[in-house]
C-alpha cells in the first residue's frame, strides 16, 4: 500500500518538476504583461485584472473547447484555483460533477450572462469567459444567494467584423474507466463452503459440484458484466458557430449537436431500452445599435434533450451485476426462458430486454431582453439599461414497464430439464409524467464610468433585481427574491486601489419583518510594482497586493418552504357511529419557527499577483470564512415533548485555506512551451451546531469541532483470534464474534460495543485540489496534457452490497480476497458496521485530457477556401493512478460508472 501512495506522490513530483523551471496562467487572472489591462468578468460587470481587488479566478472559453466533456461541469477539472469539481455518474444525461468552492458544503450559485441558471445545457463552443467569485468582495452583490461563491458563465457576443464561421466535428468511443471484479462460480461456491462452515454449518457445495460450474445449464457459471456491458460505445459532437456584426447590428449564433450512447449491451430494438442522450442546442446573442446612444440586446438559447433509459432504474441494474453470484441462475435457460429463483428475480439481461424502457424530454429556452440608453449628453460616461428575462423549461417523461417471468432448473442430473417458474409475464403498463419551471426577472441598472482625470479612476454601479421562479406540478406559490445593491470602484494613478460593494438582499422564505438583510463588502489593492522604486526593475513586471472584508448570505430550504407557518400531517384514526366510521384526524408537523433566517458568510480575503520577466507569474490568496447562522436542529432541548423540533439558526462553522496558481509561458519561436500548476486548500470545523454535548469517556462522540463532512464509525483495533475468549473482550453487541472478526474499541469502557463507542474516523471530501498543465507549439503541431489530483479523501464502503459476500444473497467480488478481509458469514453483520477497516483513501492523480493537434499549413487550407483547419487526437480520463483499486477512486458506490473517452475531431474556421 505505501508503495502505491509513493508511486501517486513520486509522479505527480515528477510533473510538477518538470515544470517548476517556468509557469504559465494563459486563462487566470496572473497572466503575462500584455492581459493586465484584459477585462474580466465579475459580478453585473467587467474589471481590468490590473485593478480588480477581489479573488476571482477565470477560463477562457476558447480553453474550454478542448474539453469533449458532454457536460461542461467536467471541463472545470484542475482548471481554477478554488474551485473543487468531484465526478459523478458517466450515464449519459446524468453525468453533472458536483462543485464546490473552496470547501462549500453545496452547489455554488451559476449566473449565466448575469441570471441564475442551470450550467449542464451549455457548450464550450458558446463560452466567452467562466469566472470564478470567491471571496466577499466579489460576492456581497448576490446577497444571501453568495455564501457558496458563483461561477459567473460568460457567452460570445457579436463583434464589428467581418462574419467567421467556425464549424467542428468530432467522434469517439467511450469505456468504463473502471468496474468492479465478481468472482466466477468456482471461487464463489468455495468461498460460500467457508463461510457455511465458519457459521457451524455444512458445506453447500461438493467438490464435484465446484468442478462442474461452467459445463452444462445446471452448474451455470456467468459473468454478468460481460453479458451486459459493452466493451466501448459511441459518443459525437458537432457545432457551428457564427460571429460578426456592424456599427449597426452584432450578432453571435451557435448550433451544437450530440450523441451519446450507453453501455447496455442486451436491447430489444423495440424497446430501444440502452441509455443514451441526442442533445440539440442553439444560442443566438444579438445586439441592434437602434440610435446613436441606444443598443438593443436580444438573447434567446434553447436545448432539447431526447433521452432513454431502462425501466428498471439504474441501481437496480448495477446492483445485480455486482451482487448476482455467478452460479445463481442460466441468463437464458435451455427452453429460451429467463433465468432466476424464487429470491433472485432480478435477471440483468431480461431487465434490458424486456422491462421497458423510459423516455425522457427536457426542452429549455432561456430568452433575455435588454435596452441600454447612453447618458453621455448629461455627463459623460454615465448610461443605464433595463432587462427582462423569461426562461422556460419542461420535462415530459413517459415510459413502459411489466413484470417479467423467470425460471429455475428443478433438481436433477440429466438433460431433461424441469423448471420452477416464478411471476408471471405482465401486460406494459404505461405511465407519464409533466413537469415544468418558469423563472422570470426584472432589473435595472445605473452605470457611471468617470473618465479618466488626473490619475483618478472611478466606476459606480447600481442596481435593482426582481426575481421569481415558479414550478408547475410541485410548489403553488412562486419563490420570490428582491435585491437592491451596488459597487463603487477607485483607483488612483494605477497603484492605489479601493472598492465598496453592498446589496440589500430579500426572499419570500422567511417572516414578514424578517425577509431583508444587508450584505456589505469592502476592498483594497496596492499595484506597488507601479511606485517609483520598482519602475525601473527588470526582474518585477508586475506586482499586487489585495485585501477584502464581505458578508454574504446563504437562502437555504433546510426544512421546506416558509418555516415560519404551522403545517399539520395526517394523523391518526378512530371509529365513530354505529357504523363504525373511520375519521382521520390531524397532527403537527415540524414545528414553526418565526425568526428563521438566512445563514450568515463572513469572509476575509488576502492575496498577492506577482509576474516575472514577464514570464512567470504568481497568485496565492489566503482565505477565512466564517460561517453563522447555520441551520440545525437543536437537539440540546429536552425531547420530552414528543413534538418535532424546528430548524433553528444556531449553528457556526469556520473554514480557512488557500489556493494558489504558478504559470509560465516561453517566450515565441518555432517551439512554444508553457505550463500551470494549481493548487487549493481547505481546512473546516464545526463550531456550533446544537449538539448536546458529552463529557468524560463520552466525549469521543461530540461531532462539534469535526470537520462538517466526517465519517462517523468504530476504531479497529485488530482481530479476534483463534482460541481467543470472546466473552473475556467487550461485548459486540452486531451478532456473535468468533476468529478472524474485526475487534471494535471499546471507547466509553463500558465493556459494550454499541453506537456510544463511534467516533470520526474520516473525511469524505478532499481537501486538497491539485491541477497541472503542460503544452507546446511545434509549428503546425500542438500538444498539452491535463493533469488533476485530489488528496485526504476517504470513502466508507462497510454499507455496500459490493463489498457483503455473501449477506442478503450476494456474490462476492474481489475485495474478499485482499489481506485482511474479515471473516467470511452468510449472515452475520458484525464485521459490517461503519468501522475504520471499511474507510478507504482515495486520493488520485487522473490525466483528465490529453490532446495532439495538427493544423494545415496556411497555403492548404487557403486552397479550399479556409482560414484554418486543426485535426485533433484528444482523450479523456485517460489515466489513474490510486491507492484504491477497486473502482474509480471518485465513485465507489454502486452505479453507471465514470467513462474514458477518445475522440478524433477536425476544426474549420472560415
Amino acid at each position: 500500500m505505501m508503495r502505491k501512495y509513493n508511486i501517486i506522490y513520486f509522479s505527480f513530483l515528477m510533473l510538477f518538476a518538470i515544470s517548476i523551471s517556468g509557469w504559465s496562467q494563459t486563462d487566470s487572472l496572473n497572466v503575462n504583461s500584455e492581459k493586465i489591462d484584459k477585462k474580466v468578468n465579475i459580478a453585473y460587470g467587467q474589471q481590468s485584472f490590473g485593478e480588480l481587488t477581489s479573488s476571482i479566478s477565470t477560463v477562457s472559453g476558447e480553453e474550454l473547447e478542448k474539453s469533449s466533456a458532454t457536460n461542461l461541469g467536467n471541463s472545470l477539472y484542475g482548471r481554477l484555483p478554488g474551485l473543487f469539481v468531484i465526478q459523478a455518474s458517466g450515464e449519459p444525461g446524468k453525468d453533472l460533477p458536483w462543485l464546490r468552492i473552496r470547501g462549500a458544503s453545496v452547489n455554488p450559485l451559476i449566473i449565466v450572462d448575469g441570471y441564475e441558471r442551470d450550467l449542464s445545457f451549455i457548450n464550450p463552443e458558446e463560452i466567452e469567459s467562466i469566472s470564478v467569485l470567491k471571496d466577499g468582495a466579489a460576492l456581497a452583490i448576490y446577497g444571501m444567494k453568495g455564501a457558496n461563491g458563483a461561477i459567473v458563465v460568460t457567452t460570445k457576443r457579436g463583434l464589428e467584423q467581418k462574419t467567421q464561421i467556425s464549424f467542428s466535428v468530432q467522434s469517439g468511443v467511450q469505456m468504463p474507466y473502471e468496474t468492479v471484479d465478481v468472482l466466477g462460480a468456482k471461487e464463489y461456491m468455495t468461498m460460500y463452503n467457508q463461510a457455511a462452515v465458519n457459521d457451524g454449518l455444512s458445506a453447500k457445495y461438493s467438490a464435484e459440484d465446484i468442478a462442474s460450474a461452467g459445463t452444462s445449464p445446471r452448474f451455470p457459471d456467468v459473468n454478468w458484466e460481460d453479458e451486459v456491458i459493452k466493451k466501448l460505445t459511441n459518443v459525437s459532437k458537432a457545432n457551428l458557430g457564427i460571429r460578426g456584426g456592424s456599427n449597426f447590428i452584432k450578432y453571435f449564433v451557435n448550433f451544437g449537436f450530440l450523441y451519446n450512447d450507453g453501455i447496455y449491451k442486451p436491447e430489444n430494438p423495440d424497446m430501444n431500452s440502452n441509455a443514451n442522450m441526442t442533445r440539440f442546442n442553439v444560442r443566438s446573442n444579438f445586439d441592434l445599435q437602434v440610435t446613436k446612444n441606444t443598443i438593443f440586446s436580444m438573447d434567446l438559447a434553447g436545448n432539447f434533450d431526447n433521452k432513454g433509459y431502462p425501466a428498471n432504474n439504474t441501481f437496480e441494474i448495477w446492483n445485480a451485476l455486482y451482487t448476482l453470484p455467478a452460479n445463481a441462475f442460466n441468463i437464458k435457460n435451455p427452453d429460451g426462458s429467463y433465468g432466476g429463483t424464487s429470491l433472485l428475480l432480478n435477471n440483468p439481461v431480461a431487465m434490458l430486454e424486456t422491462s421497458g424502457r423510459n423516455k425522457v424530454v427536457d426542452q429549455y429556452l432561456n430568452a433575455s431582453f435588454k435596452l441600454t440608453q447612453d447618458f453621455d449628453f448629461i455627463t459623460q460616461g454615465l448610461s443605464a439599461s433595463i432587462g427582462y428575462v423569461l426562461d422556460h423549461s419542461a420535462n415530459n417523461s413517459d415510459g413502459t414497464w411489466r413484470y417479467f417471468q423467470v425460471k429455475q432448473i428443478a433438481p436433477g442430473y440429466d438433460d431433461n430439464y424441469e423448471y420452477y417458474s416464478y411471476r408471471e409475464n405482465t401486460e406494459y403498463n404505461n405511465w407519464s409524467n409533466a413537469a415544468s419551471t418558469r423563472f422570470s426577472v426584472f432589473d435595472a441598472q445605473v452605470l457611471y464610468e468617470m473618465p479618466a482625470s488626473n490619475e483618478h479612476e472611478l466606476t459606480f454601479m447600481a442596481r435593482f433585481q426582481s426575481d421569481k421562479e415558479s414550478k408547475a406540478n410541485t410548489d403553488l406559490t412562486p419563490y420570490v427574491t428582491n435585491s437592491v445593491g451596488g459597487r463603487l470602484s477607485y483607483a488612483y494613478g494605477n497603484k492605489y486601489l479601493f472598492e465598496a460593494a453592498a446589496s440589500y438582499y430579500g426572499s419570500d422564505q422567511y417572516a414578514e419583518g424578517n425577509r431583508y438583510g444587508f450584505f456589505p463588502s469592502a476592498a483594497a489593492g496596492w499595484v506597488f510594482s507601479n511606485e517609483s522604486f520598482l519602475e525601473d526593475s527588470k526582474l518585477l513586471s508586475f506586482g499586487k497586493l489585495r485585501a477584502s472584508y464581505g458578508i454574504t448570505g446563504l437562502n437555504r430550504y433546510a426544512s421546506g418552504r416558509y418555516p415560519y407557518n404551522q403545517f399539520y400531517t395526517g394523523g391518526g384514526s378512530f371509529p365513530i357511529g354505529q357504523d363504525w366510521e373511520m375519521m382521520y384526524g390531524l397532527q403537527p408537523g415540524r414545528l414553526a419557527n418565526v425568526d428563521t433566517k438566512w445563514e450568515v458568510s463572513e469572509k476575509i480575503n488576502v492575496g498577492v499577483d506577482l509576474e516575472f520577466i514577464k514570464q512567470l507569474s504568481f497568485t496565492f490568496d489566503y482565505f477565512m470564512d466564517k460561517r453563522t447562522d447555520v441551520l440545525y436542529i437543536d437537539y440540546s432541548r429536552p425531547a420530552v415533548t414528543g413534538a418535532t423540533l424546528p430548524i433553528e439558526n444556531i449553528g457556526e462553522i469556520h473554514n480557512t485555506g488557500f489556493d494558489t496558481k504558478i504559470g509560465f509561458v516561453s517566450k515565441p519561436g518555432d517551439f512554444n512551451w508553457y505550463a500551470d500548476f494549481m493548487l487549493s486548500y481547505f481546512d473546516n470545523s464545526i463550531e456550533e451546531m446544537g449538539e448536546s454535548l458529552s463529557e468524560g469517556n463520552l466525549s469521543h462522540l461530540n461531532k462539534t469541532g469535526d470537520p462538517y463532512n466526517a465519517i462517523y464509525g468504530y476504531e479497529v483495533e485488530g482481530y479476534y483470534e483463534a482460541g481467543e475468549d470472546a466473552t473475556l473482550a467487550p461485548i459486540q453487541t452486531f451478532g456473535p464474534v468468533a476468529e478472524g472478526d474485526l475487534k471494535y474499541r471499546d471507547l466509553n469502557g463500558d465493556n459494550i460495543i454499541d453506537e456510544r463507542d463511534m467516533t470520526m474516523i474520516g473525511n469524505r471530501l478532499a481537501n486538497i485540489d491539485l491541477g497541472l498543465k503542460i503544452g507546446f507549439n511545434y509549428k503546425n503541431f500542438d500538444f498539452e496534457a491535463l493533469f488533476q489530483g485530489q488528496m485526504n479523501r476517504d470513502i466508507t464502503i462497510h454499507d455496500n452490497a459490493m463489498y457483503q459476500p455473501f449477506i442478503k444473497g450476494n456474490g462476492v467480488t474481489e475485495i474478499a480476497k485482499e489481506d485482511g478481509f474479515p471473516r467470511l458469514s452468510l449472515t452475520n453483520m458484525n464485521n459490517y458496521q461503519s468501522s475504520s477497516y471499511w474507510v478507504r483513501k482515495a486520493d488520485f492523480v487522473k490525466l483528465r485530457h490529453v490532446e495532439l493537434g495538427y493544423s494545415l499549413p496556411e497555403h492548404l487550407s487557403s486552397r479550399v477556401r479556409m482560414d484554418k483547419v486543426r485535426l485533433f487526437f484528444r482523450g479523456m480520463n485517460v489515466l489513474t493512478l490510486s491507492d484504491w483499486k477497486y473502482t474509480d477512486p471518485e465513485f465507489s458506490w454502486i452505479g453507471y460508472p465514470p467513462m474514458k473517452t477518445y475522440y478524433l475531431g477536425v476544426n474549420i474556421n472560415f
